[in-house]
C-alpha cells in the first residue's frame, strides 16, 4: 500500500508488451467458410446438371465461382495483414525496458512512417515519454487510405491523446466517425466507447455519452484496463450533467483502479470541481495529491 502523501508509480505500459497476445489466423472460422463454400459448389454443381444444361445453371455456378474468387482475394488480403501485425507484436514483445524499445523504435523506423499499423506501435513506444510526438506520428496518418480494420484504432488513440491534452473539440471530429460496430474485440470497443463518450460530454452532448455508457459499463471485467478509461469519461459526463454524486463515485473508483489516471484532474485549466473531486477520491485512498503531478498514458 502505497504511503500516505504519495502517489504510486504508475506500471510501465511496456511491461506488459512481452505477453500481449499476438494475431492469430482463426482455423476453425476459416474451416466453417470452406464448408459453406463446399456446399454452393456442390449445390450449384447439382442444379447445372439437373438443369440440362440450362442457363441459369451456368449462371448459378459463375455466381459462385465469382464469390470464390472474392474470397480468396480477401483471404489472402487477411493473412498478410495478420502476418504485418504479428511482426509488429514481435518487434513491441523487446520493449520491455529502455533499451528495448530504443531498438523496436529503431526497426518500426525502418518501415513505411505513414503506414497505420506501424504509426500505432510507434506512437505506442513514444507516447509514454513525448505524448506531442505521439499525436504527430499518428496526425501523419492518411486515415482513409489505411485498412477498415485500423481505421477506428487511429482515430481512438489519437482522440484519447487529444483529450489528454485539452483539445476535447478535436477528439469529438474523431469521435463522430468512430464506428464501434466494426471492432470485434471487446477493450478496443471499450476504449472506442470510452473516448467517444468523454468527446461528446466535453461538448456539450452528455445525453450521447450516457447512451455509450449505459451500454458499455465500466464495471464489466471484460474491459479490463480500458475500465479506467470508461470511469474517467463517466467523470465528465456526471461533471456535465450536474449529477455530482456519481461523478464523484466514478472519481473514486478511478482512483481505485489507478491513482496515476487523476494527474490530469490536476492541471492547468481543469475546472476546480473536477480538482476537488479529485483531490477527495485521492485522500479516500488515504492519498494525497503532489505539487505537480505527471501521468503515463497506458495505450
Amino acid at each position: 500500500m502505497a504511503k500516505k502523501g504519495k502517489i504510486p508509480k504508475p506500471k510501465d505500459p511496456s511491461a506488459a508488451l512481452a505477453g500481449a497476445e499476438k494475431p492469430a489466423i482463426k482455423w476453425r472460422t476459416i474451416a466453417i467458410i470452406v464448408a459453406g463454400f463446399v456446399v454452393l459448389w456442390a449445390t450449384s454443381l447439382m442444379v447445372l446438371q439437373s438443369s440440362q444444361d440450362s442457363v441459369f445453371g451456368y449462371v448459378m455456378v459463375g455466381v459462385v465461382a465469382v464469390l470464390t474468387l472474392v474470397a480468396i482475394g480477401f483471404g489472402i488480403y487477411v493473412y498478410r495483414l495478420t502476418q504485418r501485425s504479428r511482426g509488429i507484436a514481435d518487434i513491441l514483445a523487446e520493449a520491455t525496458d529502455d533499451e528495448g524499445r530504443k531498438r523496436a523504435l529503431a526497426k518500426l523506423d525502418e518501415g513505411d512512417s505513414k503506414d497505420a499499423m506501424n504509426a500505432l506501435a510507434r506512437a505506442q513506444l513514444v507516447g509514454r515519454e513525448s505524448p506531442q510526438d505521439a499525436i504527430k506520428i499518428l496526425e501523419e496518418v492518411d486515415v482513409d487510405k489505411a485498412p477498415a480494420v485500423l481505421q477506428d484504432d487511429v482515430r481512438a488513440n489519437l482522440g484519447l491523446l487529444y483529450l489528454m491534452h485539452g483539445r476535447a473539440k478535436d477528439a469529438r471530429a474523431l469521435a463522430d466517425v468512430i464506428r464501434l460496430d466494426r471492432q470485434p474485440n471487446a477493450k478496443a470497443k471499450g476504449m472506442y466507447a470510452a473516448v467517444c463518450a468523454e468527446a461528446f460530454a466535453r461538448t456539450g452532448k452528455p445525453e450521447e455519452s450516457v447512451k455509450l455508457l449505459d451500454t458499455y459499463k465500466a464495471d464489466d471485467p471484460e474491459f479490463g484496463e480500458v475500465q479506467a478509461l470508461l470511469y474517467r469519461a463517466e467523470v465528465y459526463t456526471y461533471v456535465a450533467m450536474k449529477k455530482r454524486g456519481r461523478a464523484q463515485t466514478a472519481m473514486s473508483r478511478l482512483a481505485k483502479i489507478d491513482p496515476n489516471q487523476l494527474a490530469p484532474f490536476f492541471g492547468k485549466g481543469t475546472k476546480p470541481l473536477l480538482t476537488k473531486m479529485a483531490t477527495q477520491a485521492l485522500k479516500a485512498q488515504g492519498m494525497a495529491p503532489r505539487q505537480k503531478m505527471k501521468v503515463q498514458r497506458r495505450m
